[in-house]
């Protein structure tokens, strides 16, 4: 009995690519710029003649529209050998090498992600449905790879003049992470707390540096040893170990404080002493004046320091010996009257290093600022990988 033919299997249909063109729209201007011609034909143009040219395409973006900057780099050969190897300008060089994005691109889908914090699947709708243009989620992945790489020496340049600055702010903020892996305390969907840890400089760089905790080594690992100078923090722990730490390396970094982080725990307990913390508010509220004056006026570094010594300083003395009397008072430790004291007495002497030194500020509220945009990014991001926490700890 003859068996019946079994239908031969189908292969698998193979996922269809498409191609650049096919990815952009069809009525996408072209800017066309020719490249200079070669040296030598610059300086005998009479004796060579066109023969071909090669053309090289770049994606471009300029706010409201998208557009091809195509370069032409024509080949010439000499007028009386015309089978002679012909010459060509090199190519300009690229961003990404062999790059199809161009510049003002890349940056603004850096910008639109690290800035404004929208992902690169969204940037991706956006780019499709308003204009027609097809850039792959993975083709903006790689590209935000290959241009950090490249950034990773600016970077290193903005952290070498941070650090020759002599004075450097910090703060942290927590970011959950991707992690299934682990261990206890792992939250519900397999995640846990990263950190930005943020500096910023005199000249005004800010740096983010992303780890896995906040340990006082991640200051120690990110400062180099040998830096002297001043810490400006709030009262977190590992910025004082950070400078005791220095200190056993015979490095001298002083820490000063914020007067903002003291203010915040006093406001906190205005309920609790209306009056004695009405008049430690007032206090404040007068060095803060002197600062506003310092900045209208534009005072150099010298005058800061002489103008601090003479009104500030008065000011910290007779504030200092305040807040010493109230603590020797009757005041429950665990009220928030006594918290503030407890945390300005802990951080007074630090908050004498802005008086001799008029590169310190008074605060470190530009820092805060700079972590505020973090606080968006947060409720755009879709997670910090493992992957990523992978390379953290590598780096480490």
């Amino acid at each position: 009995m003859s068996r019946k033919p079994q239908a031969a299997e189908q292969a698998p249909a193979r996922r269809e690519h498409k191609t650049r063109t096919r990815r952009l729209p069809q009525h996408l201007p072209v800017i066309e710029e020719e490249a200079a011609p070669p040296a030598e034909v610059l300086a005998e143009p009479d004796a060579w003649r066109k023969t071909s040219c090669e053309t090289s395409d770049q994606l471009e973006k300029e706010p409201g529209y998208f557009y091809l900057r195509r370069t032409v780099r024509w080949r010439y050969v000499p007028v009386d050998q015309p089978f002679a190897t012909p010459v060509i300008s090199p190519a300009k060089p690229r961003i990404i090498d062999n790059g199809f994005l161009g510049p003002g691109l890349l940056a603004e889908l850096l910008a639109n992600k690290y800035l404004y914090h929208l992902p690169f699947h969204r940037q991706h709708q956006l780019n499709l449905r308003r204009h027609g243009v097809d850039i792959d989620e993975n083709t903006m992945h790689d590209a935000a790879e290959k241009v950090g790489d490249q950034l990773g020496i600016l970077v290193a340049r903005m952290k070498e003049r941070m650090l020759a600055g002599g004075v450097v702010r910090s703060d942290e903020t927590p970011v959950r992470c991707l992690d299934r892996t682990a261990p206890g305390g792992t939250a519900p969907g397999g995640s846990k707390l990263g950190y930005f840890w943020v500096y910023r400089g005199p000249s005004g760089d800010v740096i983010f540096d992303w780890q896995t905790s906040r340990e006082h080594r991640h200051l120690a690992q990110w400062f180099d040893e040998n830096f002297e100078g001043v810490l400006l923090s709030d009262g977190y722990q590992a910025y004082a170990a950070y400078c005791e730490l220095q200190a056993r390396r015979r490095k001298k970094v002083r820490r000063a404080a914020c007067l903002a982080h003291i203010r915040r725990k006093f406001e906190a307990a205005l309920k609790e002493r209306p009056a004695v913390v009405a008049w430690i508010l007032k206090q404040i509220a007068a060095l803060y004046r002197i600062e506003r004056d310092l900045e209208d006026h534009g005072a150099t570094t010298e005058v800061r320091a002489r103008v601090r010594h003479n009104r500030s300083l008065p000011l910290i003395r007779l504030l200092g010996k305040a807040l010493k009397h109230l603590s020797a008072t009757a005041i429950r430790p665990k009220s928030r009257l006594g918290e503030a004291l407890h945390y300005a007495l802990g951080q007074w002497s630090a908050m004498h290093t802005f008086l001799d030194d008029g590169r310190v500020a008074i605060d470190n509220n530009s820092t805060e600022r700079d972590i505020r945009s973090t606080a968006v990014g947060k409720k755009n991001w879709l997670c910090v990988s493992r992957k990523e926490v992978n390379d953290v700890e590598k780096a480490a």
